[in-house]
Order: structure tokens, then sequence, then C-alpha cells
């Protein structure tokens, strides 16, 4: 057991109750599992982060992790 932190960016942060959280993770534990997203926001909608790189919602972490999770930005 161990602790990922979890980042959120733009109105996540808002939902999830702050910019950075802790969450205790066992093995087989993955990015879905361990961010808190609002009921009416799909995850496809998302982009999501692992240490930084590119990751699934149904990609694994591991204790000392870092998962990000943000909006899709559009403008023009």
């Amino acid at each position: 057991m161990g602790k990922v932190r979890v980042r959120y960016l733009g109105y996540l942060s808002e939902y999830a109750g702050g910019r950075e959280l802790e969450v205790e993770v066992g093995g087989g534990a993955r990015v879905i599992d361990v961010v808190r997203l609002p009921p009416d926001v799909s995850p496809d909608d998302l982009i999501f982060l692992v240490n930084g790189r590119p990751a699934k919602p149904s990609d694994t972490v591991k204790p000392g992790d870092v998962v990000s999770v943000m909006p899709h930005i559009s403008g023009g």
C-alpha cells in the first residue's frame, strides 16, 4: 500500500475538493479508480497524465505516481 498524488486542473479541482489530493492505493489500482469525477463528466472527455505522460483511464498506477486530470481545452 502507498499513496498516489492526484492533481486536478480547471473546474475539476472544485468538484474534487482541491487541486491536489493523495489517494491510498493497492496493487492493480487504475487511473479511473483514483480520480474523483463529476457524475455528468465522461472520462472520454478528459485528458489523463501519469508522471507527465499521456495515460488511459484503464492504465494502472502504483504508489509514488502522480496522476493529472484535466478537461480538454478548446478555443479559436
